[in-house]
């Protein structure tokens, strides 16, 4: 039986045939990069939160679309009373589709005019947020720690994080356009979330730590016999790689803050 060709079929198809790390095209859309950021995330084995994967959102205003993922420690959860989480999120912007569904040669002529077409681009990139956190049930709040187990959790968790397990990759600013900085990663300071009760009395309800870092994402380029991007599989495999062994750190850590120590 013949027919017309299905080009959403064929596309789930190739995705389960055919691993991310060998795709064979440097096609990069949201649908291909939500894709590769299950296909990566499932292979980390860290357990997800919710029914979904993914929760998507869409800005009918902007039509920006975000999209984020929350997981819990592989293994299980060993630091009571704490409750240790992460939280993932990207956000695809209108100028990220508009790169995606044309060349990079036809998106300058539109944007800077014809005599532009010959411009030099960068590859484009996401910034993926993602925020470690560790958080005691609601109405058991602990006591607010002293201070030499927070100076004690601030060094083991600033030491496993930043040396021993980095949540975020080694290259965290490269030289750009005429020297200038760019950055690709940031990691923050541990924040602290305290409950002030109304008698004046200060717990702690939880702790985290924010950081993100860019993955890039290839271009679609008009001169087919240049040599694609690569597509960002490697990348997404690695940041889930180093969430996984930071997770288990930062929820080592917590042993300095709980009541018992």
């Amino acid at each position: 039986m013949t027919g017309d060709r299905n080009p959403n079929a064929e596309a789930d198809l190739r995705a389960a045939i055919v691993p991310s790390l060998v795709r064979v095209s440097s096609l990069m859309t949201y649908d291909e990069f939500k894709k590769a950021w299950i296909w990566a995330l499932r292979e980390s084995t860290l357990p997800i939160i919710g029914v979904d994967a993914v929760d998507e959102t869409l800005d009918m205003r902007s039509t920006d679309r975000v999209c984020k993922s929350a997981v819990m420690p592989f293994g299980g959860q060993h630091a009571e009373p704490f409750h240790v989480t992460a939280a993932l999120k990207f956000r695809w912007d209108a100028l990220h589709v508009a790169r995606t569904v044309t060349n990079e040669g036809d998106m300058l002529e539109w944007l800077l005019g014809p005599d532009k077409r010959e411009t030099k681009t960068k590859r484009p990139w996401l910034r993926v947020d993602v925020t470690l956190r560790a958080s005691t049930q609601w109405g058991k709040e602990i006591p607010l720690p002293p201070q030499a187990a927070w100076a004690s959790w601030a060094r083991a968790t600033t030491l496993r994080l930043e040396r021993i397990d980095p949540i975020v990759p080694d290259e965290r600013v490269r030289e750009g356009k005429r020297g200038l900085p760019e950055i690709l990663a940031w990691q923050g300071e541990p924040e602290a979330h305290v409950l002030c009760s109304p008698d004046g009395v200060l717990r702690l309800r939880g702790v985290e730590l924010a950081t993100w870092q860019a993955i890039e994402t290839p271009r679609r380029r008009d001169d087919t016999e240049r040599r694609p991007d690569k597509p960002p599989d490697e990348q997404l495999v690695a940041m889930f790689k180093r969430l996984k062994a930071a997770m288990n750190a930062w929820m080592e850590a917590l042993d300095h803050l709980c009541p018992s120590n």
